[in-house]
C-alpha cells in the first residue's frame, strides 16, 4: 500500500558557506561541506526515497556521477543549485539525466539580480514554468528555486488546472529570513490542501548569522500531528504544518506522504489515508 498511494521524501539541510563576488555567488568547499555531502549519500542509499531535495547552492560538480547514478533507479534529485557565469542554476538528476534550470526570480542580495531580466509572476507561469515540471510515478512536481517559490506558487495553487493532480512543491532555498517564506506557505496552504511544500534551507555557514530552518507544509491527520509531536518532532502552529528542522543544526527529515486529490481526515471513509507516515527527523552528523 506504501509504494503504490505514497511518495518517499528526503530533506536535508546543510550548513553551507557562501561568498559572492559582484557578478556571482559561489561555495566554499571545506571539509565540512565533504563530509555532510558524504553523509547525505549514505541516507541516501539507506533510505532510499522517490525524492531528495537539498539547499540551494549545494551542487558541485565533484558530486556530479554520484547523483547521477544515485538517479538512475528512479529517483528525483533536486541538489541544489550552481552558478554558470553569473546565471544561478536548479541542478536536478532523474533517470540519470542532469537538468539545469536557470533561477527566474533572484532575491535582491544575490549578484545575478544586476543582471536578470525582470518578470512577472504571471510571465514566469506562461513562459517558464514547464520547464520546472517534473513526474514522479506519473505525479507531477513543480521545482522552485527559492524565490521563484515565494513569487508563484500561490498563484499554481490556486490555479485549477495547474494544481490538479498536483503531488506539491520541491523548493531548493537559501535564505536567513524564513519566516516570511513561512507565512507564504500559510498562505499557500490556507487555499489549497491537497498539496505538499518540501523547503530545505541553508544554514549560512559563517558565525555572524546562522538562521536558516527548513519545513515541509501539506495535508497532515491531526492525530498524527499529535503523536509527532509526542515523538519531539517540531511544527508550527498551522493545521497543513508537518514539521520543522532545528534553525542551527544540519539534519534531515524523511517520510512517506500520501498522494491524492482527496485525502480524507475521517477514518471510516473509504478514502482515508494515513499521512504521513513513517517520519523521521534526524542530526545529520
Amino acid at each position: 500500500m506504501l509504494t503504490n498511494n505514497y511518495l518517499a521524501v528526503l530533506v536535508f539541510q546543510l550548513k553551507l558557506h557562501i561568498k559572492c563576488t559582484h557578478e556571482k555567488d559561489y561555495l566554499v568547499v571545506d571539509d565540512l561541506y565533504h563530509k555532510q555531502i558524504k553523509r547525505c549519500i549514505e541516507i541516501i542509499r539507506e533510505t532510499n526515497p522517490d525524492i531528495v531535495v537539498f539547499p540551494e547552492m549545494s551542487a558541485t560538480k565533484e558530486y556530479a556521477d554520484v547523483m547521477l547514478e544515485l538517479s538512475k533507479t528512479g529517483k528525483l534529485i533536486v541538489f541544489g543549485s550552481i552558478y554558470a557565469g553569473s546565471t544561478n542554476y536548479t541542478t536536478i538528476y532523474q533517470n540519470g539525466e542532469l537538468y539545469l534550470i536557470a533561477k527566474r526570480f533572484p532575491c535582491g542580495s544575490e549578484p545575478m539580480v544586476r543582471f536578470a531580466p525582470k518578470i512577472t509572476p504571471n510571465e514566469f507561469i506562461k513562459d517558464y514554468l514547464h520547464e520546472h515540471e517534473f513526474h514522479v510515478k506519473g505525479n507531477k512536481i513543480y521545482i522552485l528555486n527559492c524565490l521563484e517559490y515565494y513569487e508563484a506558487a500561490y498563484l499554481i495553487s490556486r490555479d485549477y488546472e495547474l494544481s490538479k493532480d498536483l503531488f506539491g512543491f520541491i523548493v531548493p532555498c537559501s535564505n536567513s529570513n524564513p519566516t516570511v517564506f513561512m507565512d507564504e506557505s500559510r498562505a499557500i496552504h490556507n487555499h489549497n490542501e491537497f498539496i505538499y511544500s518540501f523547503v530545505a534551507n541553508r544554514i549560512r555557514g559563517d558565525e555572524t548569522n546562522r538562521y536558516g530552518r527548513s519545513y515541509i507544509f501539506g495535508p497532515i491527520q491531526y492525530h498524527e500531528k499529535d503523536w509527532m509531536e509526542e515523538e519531539g518532532i517540531e511544527s508550527l502552529d498551522h493545521n497543513a504544518s508537518i514539521l520543522t528542522l532545528d534553525k542551527d543544526t544540519p539534519s534531515f527529515a524523511y517520510g512517506k506522504y500520501a498522494i491524492g486529490r482527496e485525502i480524507s481526515r475521517f477514518g471510516r471513509s473509504d478514502n482515508y489515508l494515513n499521512t504521513p507516515c513513517g517520519v523521521v527527523t534526524k542530526n545529520l552528523l
